[in-house]
């Protein structure tokens, strides 16, 4: 599996399109849960191989970026808001990626048995906080929803870690390899 693209397009694109939110700190909760449920199945894109997270932490974490930058882009008098308003939102996404740990098992290519794998780059809020911005200048729910997952999608690809265990041999070596993005 991957990153959810059609759970969190639909239901970001969804939430917007109803357009009932009593307040931005709910459309933030509801970005954060849906982003919590898309991040659930990524797995690290280079090499590849099928390690999901173990340890994602609260999506009250992107909830309250979402928050801090709706209250700054609604504090703004005139213009659209500039990258900087979004910057506690991309903020947000990448602690979400700080030392998450993921499934040592199964192995990658070359590996035997698997002790740890965990994030050791969380990616950059720059250029997200960019991105995302972008995003919440369309129109359509539904474009704000995909040009909000081509942002995360970007972001994850930032995203690298490191897996430890041992290799084949007699006795078993270790082994550590470096992956680069989630997928």
């Amino acid at each position: 599996m991957a990153w959810g693209k059609a759970m969190f397009v639909a239901g970001v694109g969804g939430w917007l399109a109803r357009g009932d939110s009593a307040s931005d700190d709910i459309t933030a909760e509801e970005i954060a849960k849906f982003y919590g449920r898309a991040a659930r199945t990524v797995m690290p894109k280079a090499p590849s191989f099928s390690s999901v997270p173990l340890t994602l932490k609260s999506d009250q974490i992107i909830a309250a970026g979402f928050s801090a930058s709706f209250k700054l882009a609604r504090a703004m008098s005139i213009g659209i808001p500039n990258p900087v308003v979004w910057t506690p939102a991309a903020t947000a996404i990448v602690t979400y990626w700080t030392a998450v740990n993921f499934s040592p098992m199964p192995p990658p290519p070359g590996g035997l048995t698997g002790t740890t794998n965990i994030t050791t780059v969380p990616g950059s809020p720059v250029p997200l906080n960019f991105q995302i911005g972008q995003a919440f200048q369309q129109e359509d729910p539904f474009k704000v929803a995909n040009k909000l997952n081509t942002a995360v999608v970007n972001h994850l690809k930032l995203v690298t870690g490191l897996w430890t265990g041992t290799a084949p041999g007699s006795p078993p070596v270790p082994f550590v390899l470096p992956w680069v993005g989630l997928k």
